[in-house]
């Protein structure tokens, strides 16, 4: 085979194939974006529900602070 028709099918081919990594990559980072919302989104709802949770205990007394010299070390 002649050299220059084979270093353009290995051009030819090195551009295919980093065109296919390119793509690859940019399909998972935003497979990875709509992961992370979907964690965030969850992680939002889970915070706001540990904040009522001791709001409401604050609310009912059940919640308190420890006493000075009780001996629990902080």
């Amino acid at each position: 085979m002649d050299p220059t028709i084979a270093s353009t099918m290995i051009g030819v081919l090195l551009t295919i194939a980093f065109g296919a990594v390119v793509t690859a990559f940019t399909w998972l980072r935003s497979d990875l974006d709509k992961l992370d919302k979907k964690f965030e989104t969850r992680f939002e709802r889970l915070e706001a529900k540990v904040d009522g949770l001791i709001l409401g205990l604050a609310r009912r007394g059940l919640l308190d602070y420890p006493e000075e010299g009780s001996g629990v070390d902080d």
